[in-house]
């Protein structure tokens, strides 16, 4: 999922009481809430600065796509009301989190080979006979490693 669900980083606008804000109109919200006497501006303000946070990190990718893939992408994000640079972002973030889990699935399973070879280089030691004698009992041969 995008990390910035509420941050439209394509129309650069926050969600904010239930409507998308470019930071112009946040900035005249603030002013206006000020100029009316109402101080009580600090969700404007946060949202305005994790805005100005998500568009100073965001970085431009570009990527060429063949055309059907980009039918389907352009098709998918109408659908959705979403931009195709959201629907990108999401599906990079979801490629890149089932990778992640695939890795580390594969090092501990690697992790696990490591160990049963280890055990098992362990147990393939050869036995080793060891002659033990009772005057009371007669002799006898024990096994031990």
């Amino acid at each position: 999922m995008d990390p910035f669900a509420d941050i439209d980083l394509d129309s650069e606008s926050v969600w904010l009481d239930g409507a998308w804000f470019t930071r112009n109109d946040l900035a005249r919200r603030i002013k206006e809430m000020i100029e009316s006497g109402d101080f009580r501006v600090s969700r404007p303000s946060q949202a305005l600065e994790r805005l100005e946070a998500a568009l100073a990190q965001a970085q431009v990718v570009a990527v060429r796509m063949p055309a059907d893939l980009t039918e389907a992408a352009t098709a998918t994000a109408a659908r959705l009301g979403r931009p195709v640079g959201h629907l990108v972002r999401e599906a990079v973030a979801y490629y890149l989190a089932a990778a992640a889990a695939y890795g580390a699935s594969q090092a501990a399973q690697e992790d696990q080979a490591r160990q049963d070879a280890e055990l098992h280089q362990a147990a393939a030691t050869p036995d080793v006979d060891v002659a033990l004698e009772d005057e009371s009992a007669g002799s006898f041969f024990k096994k031990a490693r």
